[in-house]
């Protein structure tokens, strides 16, 4: 594989799914009048001059698992959560429908169900997981010249998430019930006998380009220091060259924004969905963050970004 070509790609040995994103053209950001805007969001023109392959779907547990561990680990005889976090072991990982939060006795038991997303993941981790991805492809002769897999950029991460639309979401229709916006990302609910994450895809409805969960189930990582966007066109903008948070994009299933927690669901829906859940949301958390099981990532395999 010299160059991007095949509308799909399938990385071996952890068979992840990859969409060809063509190069073009976007209005970044969101405009005055958008529901729930912030102010960090000004409108500018991007271009995204090269195609790159993003994730069908964020990160699994079971894609992470199968490059992150030792070679002589026993994936599929793990059936139950074993260790510490920092070993890698995702924190909402669904054994059971009793809570959200595994602790104690109910760190231990239940079915595995690993296609959720992987979470509880610093941004170096994230980036760990991509150079070692890279280098597996690069000594299998699967690389394409002159990429590598990473995190997205802000501004790729947008582009794709967009897919040509200009709407707050990037899937057309109705977006003021639950049950309409569940259609194309996983967002919770206030019972919290169903609260965290859900598999990757889901059955929920993609967008233009083919990715699921663009919206929703949990944020996502980029490469991006978080900043102001600088003012005027950009041509593949990278962000600042440091800072002290990293962009997270999507927005996560913790998606009703209410305080009232004796408020409904559909009432609180009129109000205001979180704000964080639409396309030119930007959100920041600095990056040796572990313990949010609300963040993950998704991984392009795109042109190499210098500094």
């Amino acid at each position: 594989m010299k160059k991007p070509g095949a509308k799909e790609w399938t990385v071996p040995g952890i068979e992840m799914r990859m969409k060809l994103i063509p190069a073009g053209t976007f209005t970044m950001g969101s405009p005055k009048d958008e529901i729930s805007r912030r102010p960090d969001e000004v409108q500018h023109k991007v271009a995204i001059s090269k195609p790159f392959y993003m994730g069908v779907y964020e990160v699994t547990q079971r894609e992470f698992y199968l490059l992150m561990m030792p070679p002589d680990y026993d994936y599929e005889a793990w059936k139950y959560k074993r260790g510490p976090l920092h070993d890698g072991a995702a924190f909402c990982y669904r054994y059971h429908r009793t809570g959200p939060l595994m602790s104690g006795g109910n760190a231990v038991g239940g079915q595995r169900t690993d296609l959720n997303p992987m979470e509880c993941v610093t941004w170096e981790r994230a980036c760990e997981f991509c150079r070692k991805l890279t280098e597996i492809e690069r000594q299998a002769g699967r690389l394409p010249n002159g990429c590598v897999y990473r995190l997205p950029t802000e501004a790729e991460w947008e582009y794709a998430c967009r897919a040509g639309t200009q709407s707050p979401y990037n899937v057309a229709g109705e977006h003021t019930s639950l049950a309409a916006i569940r259609k194309f990302a996983w967002l919770d609910s206030y019972s919290f006998t169903v609260f965290g994450t859900r598999e990757v895809g889901g059955g929920r409805t993609p967008n233009a380009w083919g990715l699921y969960d663009m919206h929703g189930n949990v944020y996502e990582w980029c490469l991006d220091w978080y900043a102001p966007y600088a003012a005027g066109e950009a041509v593949d903008p990278k962000g600042p060259a440091a800072g002290t948070e990293k962009v997270v994009r999507g927005g996560s299933f913790t998606g009703l924004e209410n305080k009232d927690k004796n408020v409904t669901e559909s009432k609180a829906l009129e109000e205001q969905v979180h704000p964080f859940l639409r396309s030119a949301a930007r959100y920041s958390v600095p990056p040796d963050i572990s313990s949010y099981a609300i963040i993950g990532f998704r991984v392009v395999l795109a042109p190499v970004i210098s500094r």
